[in-house]
């Protein structure tokens, strides 16, 4: 099972449009069911969006402050099935007056 996890930091007012640019499971090399843990720091006003392929997950929304990478299960509340070639993305969207640190896991099981 593939795990890609991140820090992400994203300057006040800004959006990073997907902290999994580049990976090679942006776009999925199978097909997979995905589970997803988001956490922000605990200063923040940071929100997310997250979508698998044309499944919107989560539409932009505030997030847990626990200011720590996500636990699993506890954080992990996310979950979907997508096919190979899909595009998976996680969005952060700062809405604060200073830097935040967006916490992530993308946990993949291939099918």
């Amino acid at each position: 099972m593939p795990t890609i996890q991140g820090a992400t930091s994203i300057a006040a007012g800004a959006t990073n449009s997907n902290v999994l640019s580049g990976s090679i499971y942006e776009y999925l090399p199978f097909n997979a069911r995905l589970s997803f843990g988001i956490v922000g720091d605990s200063s923040g006003e940071l929100r997310a969006t997250i979508t698998s392929g044309s499944d919107v997950l989560l539409e932009e929304s505030s997030i847990s402050r626990a200011n720590r990478f996500p636990l699993n299960p506890d954080d992990f509340t996310l979950h979907d099935v997508a096919a190979a070639g899909e595009r998976v993305v996680i969005k952060g969207r700062n809405t604060g007056a200073g830097a935040n640190t967006l916490f992530w896991v993308l946990n993949i099981t291939p099918l």
